[in-house]
């Protein structure tokens, strides 16, 4: 059960609050896609019969386009742009949605139901909003194939202004890696596309509430700037040694004024972050608030990793790191940290008593701690309940107060609203309450397949702390 019940935890309390961002725009036009039927999208009854009908040369910037619960064939691979402040949204039904649900002619209680895909997702436009409005509202079961890489996500060409909302990318391995064979380099998401000169820029990329599971990488960017990874949960990336698949969580390369936070990160394999492996390379990295426990046992886990040359600078800040046996920062094929490069507020609990990073302060670890002025070792368990993988803290973990964007936790509260900035990817409150950020505008309830051997989401109820 490990990992799952922080992400449904944090999901239930999120429900259906950002689907109002979406509201329709000026002269938009809604657009319907259901299976079981062949029209030309302009209803339910009169639906587009897949995601590869959908007819792209006719969307424009605000269009809406709904998909009903099913399971679909065919691959969705975008075709217009929007613009900025408003794109074209492509998103699942629910019956509370103004623009997909209930108050739409020819409505039928059964839409309101998880898309399952077993095609894929190519993004090639501008300003295009993916969103499953739920929790693994949308979910793309990933194949096996050998001689080939397989892509839950990827790009065709240059994209700015993207978002991937509450999509779940099912891999093929989703159990112990002693028992599965990743059949090729395997990827949830591919942010990589070879233009025949370089690799595509992928600008202002916006991945929430993603729940990316079973592939060899879970992320590969070649080339980005000013992306943002946020409230998702990487899990479950390994193979049982063959030569076709060395698991990452996310590999880099070129890949700058990066933000991942407020993510879980479990059971993962080898490299965390992997920085430049294909050579030198730019790269700078902002990972802060995120919760990083018990990768695989047997491995050689790491965190972050710089490679091809001094890179950087990363910021890692407010991290709780619990059971990471074997390393968190480290370096290789002749990789260094660039100046700058700083760990502040991160908790580690049987992981050491630092990250390895050129500048270490404020940290706190049951193990020792050394080269800080301000590290706090050999010090006493702060979580709720650590047997139970409640990570919050039973008590203030004093650290370093920091600045915005750095000021607020993982479950969305803000820092220091009591005077004390703590340490770890949680700020302890003496009554927890439901935080405005993540409290649903109604409650939901809904019920999704488990598919992962630690029970994934069997419900979005969380249990009572």
């Amino acid at each position: 059960m490990r990992g799952s019940h922080i992400f449904a935890r944090r999901m239930a309390g999120i429900g259906l609050a950002c689907f109002g961002l979406f509201a329709t725009q000026t002269m938009a036009t809604t657009h319907f896609v259901r299976t079981g039927t062949s029209g030309n999208g302009s209803s339910w009854g009169n639906a587009w019969g897949d995601l590869s009908s959908i007819s792209w040369s006719g969307l424009s910037a605000g269009d809406v386009v709904c998909i009903a619960g099913g399971r679909y064939a065919g691959s969705l691979t975008t075709g217009a742009s929007g613009a900025s402040g408003n794109s074209i949204i492509v998103k699942r039904a629910v019956a509370s949605d103004a623009n997909c649900g209930s108050t739409t002619a020819g409505w039928n209680s059964a839409f309101d139901g998880q898309v399952v895909m077993t095609g894929t997702i190519t993004l090639r436009s501008n300003y295009v909003t993916i969103d499953g409005v739920v929790p693994n509202g949308i979910s793309i079961v990933m194949k096996n194939p050998s001689g080939r890489d397989y892509v839950g996500v990827g790009v065709s060409g240059p994209t700015n202004g993207v978002t991937l909302r509450y999509v779940e990318i099912s891999g093929p391995c989703l159990s112990n890696f002693s028992s599965c064979t990743q059949n090729g380099d395997h990827r949830s998401i591919s942010l990589n596309h070879w233009n025949g000169s370089s690799y595509d820029l992928q600008n202002n990329m916006t991945m929430q509430y993603l729940n990316l599971h079973g592939a060899c990488t879970l992320l590969w960017s070649a080339r980005s700037i000013n992306g943002i990874i946020e409230h998702s949960r990487f899990a479950d990336n390994s193979t049982n040694g063959t030569a076709a698949c060395h698991p990452n969580v996310i590999a880099e390369q070129d890949s700058t004024n990066m933000t991942f936070r407020y993510n879980e990160i479990t059971n993962w394999q080898v490299e965390g972050i992997m920085a430049c492996p294909s050579g030198g390379c730019s790269s700078s990295w902002q990972i802060y608030g995120n919760l990083w426990h018990d990768p695989m046992k047997g491995s050689y886990p790491r965190i972050l990793e710089a490679q091809g040359n001094n890179n950087g600078p990363y910021l890692f800040y407010n991290n709780t790191i619990v059971n990471s046996y074997y390393e968190c920062a480290g370096t290789a094929n002749g990789g260094s940290f660039a100046s700058g490069t700083k760990s502040r507020n991160n908790i580690f609990w049987n992981s050491g008593g630092s990250c390895g990073l050129p500048d270490e302060d404020y940290n706190y670890s049951d193990q020792a701690v050394s080269g800080q002025a301000h590290g706090q070792g050999y010090a006493s368990n702060p979580f709720v309940n650590l047997a139970a993988h409640d990570y919050h803290l039973a008590f203030h973990v004093p650290g370093l107060a920091l600045t915005a964007p750095y000021n607020i936790d993982f479950d969305g509260n803000q820092r220091a609203s009591d005077g004390v900035w703590d340490r770890g990817a949680y700020q302890y409150f003496a009554q927890k309450t439901d935080s405005p950020l993540r409290k649903p505008s109604s409650p939901t309830a809904s019920k999704l397949a488990d598919r992962s051997p630690s029970g994934l989401t069997k419900h979005l109820t969380p249990p009572k702390r």
